[in-house]
């Protein structure tokens, strides 16, 4: 929720700041997927999530990207033993869902929820960018750096180019960056098409970013359409 704010405030520092230029737009673009997962309980049951990405992005006169900030929020059910996880218990006066216990791994029986409960839960609620190194997808290179990597890529091409960038250098059904050690028959296939100078690029990519950005963990390059679609001029 603190991420929302913070978005919000660098979006009109950044409209201040460039009023003086012409020919610029800002867009405010999100986008929300529903994810079965990640995974399931320790009793079995499927875990549930949704991610709802969200950003700030100025393009200038000739659509080109000048600089944007994504993030997202993701929320799952209270049976996922992330402990970093934002979690929904269900809502005020019903029995909720039975919860994680993370100090032992194990799915206790679910506590009646209050407003206040709700309230505070919802409060506390982190995206992935306040999440930091605690969201665990990757103990080097977690989360927030990777988002960071894309974004620099992002900066000078426009919407089009974007997705040309994803069609040429991500794999057809992830849309993860290419993997020069794949044992994916397609995926090599596809690797070994670009020119020498494409395949370096591909291993600067995955550098600083081997996760998807285009699917149910969090369509951002749906955002940053959304941005662009829904843009304003940004006046003297």
């Amino acid at each position: 929720m603190k991420r929302i704010l913070a978005l919000v405030l660098f979006s009109l520092f950044t409209l201040g700041f460039v009023a003086a230029q012409s020919g610029q737009f800002l867009g405010l673009g999100h986008s929300s997927s529903f994810r079965v997962g990640p995974g399931k309980d320790d009793t079995g049951t499927q875990v549930y999530s949704f991610n709802y990405v969200y950003g700030s992005v100025i393009f200038n006169a000739k659509g080109k990207i000048v600089d944007l900030e994504m993030d997202i929020l993701e929320v799952a059910t209270p049976n996922y033993d992330g402990v970093s996880m934002p979690h929904f218990t269900g809502w005020p006066g019903d029995a909720g869902y039975k919860s994680i216990n993370h100090a032992t791994g194990k799915v206790e029986d679910a506590v009646p929820t209050t407003v206040d409960s709700v309230t505070a839960e919802v409060n506390g609620w982190k995206s992935k960018r306040d999440r930091g190194d605690t969201y665990g997808m990757n103990k080097t290179n977690d989360w927030w750096k990777q988002m960071d990597s894309y974004e620099k890529i992002f900066i000078g091409k426009s919407v089009g180019e974007i997705d040309a960038w994803f069609d040429k250098y991500t794999t057809d059904s992830a849309f993860r960056p290419l993997n020069p050690a794949t044992k994916d028959a397609a995926e090599k296939a596809k690797f070994d098409k670009l020119s020498r100078a494409d395949q370096k690029i591909v291993v600067d990519v995955r550098a600083g970013a081997t996760m998807s950005v285009h699917d149910a963990h969090g369509d951002v390059i749906a955002a940053i359409k959304d941005a662009w679609n829904h843009k304003k001029a940004i006046k003297r």
